[in-house]
């Protein structure tokens, strides 16, 4: 079974069928919890790179305080935005199958997600970590998530 098969698939059942025929209103609810996921894991991330590049007072904050405070937000953030995900996607899945935004938006995403759960969290999980290398985590890590972002808001416009 092909990509576009199974997407044809999704898009043909029964529950695709129900979020599809709601109300406007429905599909903008899902639209403003998606944005508040999305939200909740920059704000993190931000407040975490800017203490890993030693920006302003964040430089004077304990990283390993800093990032246990914020991971709960993050993990809050991605079930939001997959939750949100599934309901914005269902009903059109197959107007997403040929959009290059919606497939560069995966694969930013699964950069971010690898990034974050090796590279950021070994990072995090020390005070005093390799500057060097925790102003590289930091840059790509904010890099690899307004890359998710940025792809997501063109798929619109593709």
């Amino acid at each position: 079974m092909s990509t576009l098969e199974v997407f044809k698939a999704i898009q043909a059942s029964e529950f695709s069928r129900f979020v599809g025929g709601q109300d406007h209103l429905f599909g903008a609810v899902f639209q403003l919890i998606h944005i508040v996921g999305l939200i909740l894991v920059l704000s993190s991330v931000i407040l975490v790179s800017l203490r890993l590049i030693t920006v302003g007072e964040f430089a004077n904050q304990s990283l390993i305080r800093l990032s246990d405070a914020t991971a709960h937000l993050i993990w809050i953030g991605l079930g939001l935005l997959a939750f949100s995900g599934v309901f914005i996607f269902i009903p059109a899945a197959t107007n997403y199958y040929p959009n290059s935004a919606f497939w560069a938006k995966f694969i930013f995403l699964v950069l971010a997600l690898l990034v974050h759960v090796t590279l950021y969290n070994k990072i995090t999980s020390v005070d005093n970590p390799n500057k060097t290398l925790a102003r590289f985590t930091a840059v790509l890590v904010i890099s690899l998530w307004l890359a998710v972002a940025f792809s997501a808001r063109f798929i619109g416009f593709v």
